[in-house]
């Protein structure tokens, strides 16, 4: 299944496509689902739980993010935040319709 951005005319792969699409080409951070690892593993955990998913924390997510972005927060930053108009408009329409859909950090 494929899913429009409404922010530009990309028409890209539902899901995890979709996160990569927001968070390369629009910097907008999105916490995503990882594995508990097994440095994670509980003395005793039954095995459904150590292949558990769990979503990311909100500081995992930034420091994911911003070793990928590193001009996060930075003059030469995208996100919707700092380039305003009509982009910012769209996000918070969808956002005030769907909940926050994306992580927002105080830039530098």
């Amino acid at each position: 299944m494929k899913t429009k951005c409404l922010l530009c005319t990309a028409v890209v792969e539902t899901g995890h496509g979709f996160h990569d699409h927001l968070e390369d080409v629009h910097m907008m951070p999105i916490r995503r689902m990882r594995i508990v690892e097994p440095e994670n593993w509980i003395q005793g955990m039954s095995l459904e739980k150590k292949g558990m998913i769990r979503e990311e924390t909100h500081n995992e997510c930034m420091e994911r993010f911003k070793f990928n972005h590193p001009e996060y927060g930075t003059e030469q930053c995208w996100c919707p935040d700092c380039i305003g108009g009509e982009t910012l408009e769209m996000v918070n329409k969808v956002c005030s319709k769907y909940g926050q859909l994306y992580i927002k950090e105080k830039h530098k």
